[in-house]
């Protein structure tokens, strides 16, 4: 693998904890680190207290979560298999989300995330030809899964998404936007 030391001079890595170390400092090059406080910038006009009051999650909704879990998904503290298996007595234990939303506040847990390159093209001695792809905690997406389910509902309830809006909302494709401006 190759990089360019401090001077600009391209060196080569052989071993593993040399191609380690050379792709670490590539991804921390473009890594930012944000405050857990980032919440408290939403502009004044957003009634954030409204909204976050309004997010309901039910014993089932993590249960119907569970069901839609990929079992084969790469695993972190917990394996998805598990979550599967023992879904109806970790339900009770999976109510923290509950308590996360309640009080903006992550487990420790869920904000750890095992990093692992991917070879993006090119040559794959270029450090900067990966790139990376951070596996997180598999309880955190379910929370994530929720809140999701729950801004799509709203936007769609409240009829905010334009009508030119495909990318990323159930039943309009891209490639019926495509369509659509092809006849248009």
């Amino acid at each position: 693998m190759k990089w360019h030391d401090t001077n600009g001079d391209e060196k080569v890595a052989e071993s593993a904890g040399d191609k380690t170390t050379i792709l670490q400092n590539c991804f921390s090059s473009v890594y930012t680190v944000e405050s857990d406080n980032d919440f408290d910038t939403l502009p004044s006009r957003m009634d954030v207290q409204v909204y976050r009051t309004t997010l309901t999650v039910t014993e089932d909704d993590i249960s119907k979560k569970l069901i839609q879990l990929k079992i084969d998904k790469s695993p972190d503290l917990i394996h998805p298999r598990v979550l599967d298996e023992t879904r109806d007595v970790i339900i009770s234990p999976l109510f923290l989300i509950r308590k996360s939303l309640k009080f903006r506040t992550l487990p420790t847990d869920w904000k750890l995330a095992e990093v692992t390159a991917v070879h993006k093209k090119g040559s794959k001695s270029d450090s900067g030809n990966y790139r990376p792809i951070s596996l997180t905690s598999v309880c955190g997406e379910i929370m994530e899964s929720l809140v999701l389910d729950y801004i799509m509902k709203h936007l769609l309830d409240n009829n905010l998404l334009s009508n030119k809006q495909y990318g990323f909302v159930k039943g309009r494709s891209t490639m019926l936007q495509l369509l659509h401006n092809y006849d248009g």
